[in-house]
């Protein structure tokens, strides 16, 4: 599929992103969708919601590429950033806390790789 934009964003992934940013918050928090679309690195990236974690994926079908964190708005009004795939034994599950949405994206667009992005059409077995 061609790219919908200048920077080789898959037109799938624009629209899966229009997706998430009309769910109401009862599905995700609407700021923190907000914030990781407007950061360049992961609105390339293929959104995903699951129990009101906001996950991305390189790739635009499933299976999904695991290896992207993923954010959070915690009971506490703080937002985490955690790599949902990894186990805790490893040391590398947590990326960190934040007080704000825009803290937490950045935190976790520091966190990947330089060469991440945009996603790609097609399953994982295609990275």
């Amino acid at each position: 599929m061609a790219a919908e934009n200048g920077a080789g964003t898959p037109g799938s992934v624009i629209r899966e992103w229009q997706s998430v940013l009309a769910e109401p918050s009862g599905v995700i928090d609407p700021a923190l969708a907000r914030a990781a679309h407007a950061n360049p690195r992961l609105s390339s990236l293929f959104p995903l919601i699951s129990h009101g974690f906001l996950q991305f994926s390189r790739c635009t079908r499933p299976p999904w590429s695991r290896d992207v964190p993923s954010l959070f708005r915690r009971r506490d009004g703080r937002f985490s950033v955690i790599r949902l795939w990894e186990t805790g034994e490893s040391g590398h599950r947590y990326v960190g806390v934040a007080d704000t949405a825009p803290e937490a994206v950045a935190l976790l667009s520091a966190a990947l790789p330089e060469d991440w992005g945009p996603a790609i059409e097609g399953a994982a077995d295609k990275l």
